[in-house]
């Protein structure tokens, strides 16, 4: 059987935070066979077999997807929406403004 892709693809964080999607069962079954294991619970176990009967034909496209975003809302690596480069961007703006702010408070050194 080819490969089944599912729409739309689910968002996960890798490594330091970086957004990968998933979308098909031959990407979602490299990423689990990668899953450390001694972090394989019953959310890793479901996904697999879910592979495995979707290449079968005795799964479709979303319910295998659904059994990988039961894994992913188990483990806690969902993508949150903002990679870490944009996260450390904001964090230095917020860290100027404040400082520019607290420039003018008379001592001659900005408050943090």
């Amino acid at each position: 059987m080819s490969d089944m892709p599912f729409h739309p693809p689910v968002a996960i964080a890798v490594g330091a935070g970086f957004r990968r999607n998933v979308g098909s069962v031959a990407e979602m079954q490299n990423f689990l066979k990668e899953w450390p294991e001694p972090l394989r619970g019953k959310a890793y176990a479901a996904a697999m077999k879910a592979c495995d009967m979707a290449r079968n034909g005795h799964l479709t496209a979303d319910q295998v997807r659904r059994a990988f975003v039961d894994f992913v809302e188990a483990t806690g690596i969902a993508w949150s929406g903002v990679d870490p480069v944009t996260a450390l961007r904001r964090a230095k703006v917020r860290r100027r403004a404040t400082r520019s702010r607290g420039a003018g408070n008379g001592s001659g050194t900005a408050t943090p």
